[in-house]
């Protein structure tokens, strides 16, 4: 389980830097063209990745350590679990804009099931796997 655990690690490291990097390469073309520092944030959140689905996530796979604690596995103490999901945050909330994110198109009941899934359920495992073994 620790080299599951390890390439969920790396893999989400990896990702969540490429999402950042692309949001960074982004941001940069927009201001080039103009768009004001208040544009530029609404880009962040409606187009990226809003901040309260990172945290959302965070929060979903401390849920999942503790729970994988609970259950007897060793659990790293928060200061060291934050940074290791904070990465599979990102990711999370970036699919959810990305995939099921509009708010103003239901598609039907599916925006619901993407952020449920990409922001409670897969972080809840994800953060047991990471965190707790």
């Amino acid at each position: 389980m620790t080299v599951v655990a390890s390439v969920l690690r790396w893999t989400f490291l990896v990702a969540g830097v490429a999402v950042l990097a692309a949001f960074l390469v982004s941001a940069v073309r927009a201001r080039i063209a103009g768009t004001g520092f208040g544009e530029l944030v609404d880009l962040l959140e409606n187009r990226w990745f809003a901040p309260g689905q990172v945290f959302f996530a965070v929060l979903a796979g401390l849920a999942g350590s503790w729970v994988a604690g609970w259950a007897g596995a060793p659990r790293p103490p928060l200061l060291e679990s934050v940074p290791l999901l904070f990465p599979m945050g990102l990711v999370a909330a970036f699919v959810v804009r990305r995939t099921g994110g509009d708010e103003d198109a239901d598609r039907g009941g599916r925006t619901f099931l993407v952020k449920l899934v990409a922001l409670l359920a897969v972080p809840l495992l994800l953060g047991a796997v990471m965190t707790g073994w």
